[in-house]
């Protein structure tokens, strides 16, 4: 028994071990990515982008995933500028603000989360095509000096390209609704 509890101390210090090598040596910078071609007008979509308080109806950070989530708004309503704070048990504090606006293109945000001192930068790009407008989102950040982090890059990556890929055909349903 004693000789089993060995064996799995020292195999778990040597798989962190080996984590903490392999970390080292892998990217410091993160990148999510989601596109959907949607049945709207680029104008249409512009103006639910550049209105943060339109965000909440489509945006991954919601009360869908975090029910106690109290979101506000400062600012100016639309446009550079316009922000977006939230706080919740399960998804923490932040504030995302629009920081560029590309006229009938899409917009660029920032997000800093509360305690994080790099902020994730993102953007929501629009292109006409002949089925409607092609919408690409973009987020990235840097993972900071721990090597931990870099391990599971690729997980983190995919789950956050999935949330986006549902934020988007929400994002495509508020168009619809909207008109």
């Amino acid at each position: 028994m004693l000789r089993l509890l060995k064996i799995l101390v020292y195999g778990s210090g040597l798989l962190f071990l080996l984590m903490v090598v392999v970390g080292v040596f892998l990217p410091r910078r993160w990148e999510a990515r989601a596109t959907r071609t949607m049945d709207a007008a680029p104008g249409r979509l512009q103006s639910l982008l550049e209105q943060p308080a339109e965000w909440v109806e489509w945006m991954p950070w919601s009360a869908e995933k975090d029910p106690s989530l109290v979101v506000s708004f400062s600012g100016p309503v639309a446009g550079e500028g316009a922000a977006l704070s939230f706080a919740g048990d399960m998804l923490g504090a932040g504030t995302m603000t629009i920081v560029a606006v590309r006229p009938a293109g899409g917009v660029d945000y920032e997000l800093r989360f509360r305690g994080v001192e790099e902020p994730t930068r993102g953007s929501l790009l629009l292109a006409p095509t002949s089925f409607g407008t092609r919408v690409e989102w973009t987020d990235g950040g840097d993972l900071g000096a721990n090597p931990i982090p870099r391990v599971f890059k690729s997980l983190f990556e995919a789950k956050l390209a999935l949330d986006f890929e549902r934020a988007l055909q929400k994002l495509e349903a508020r168009a619809k609704r909207q008109g």
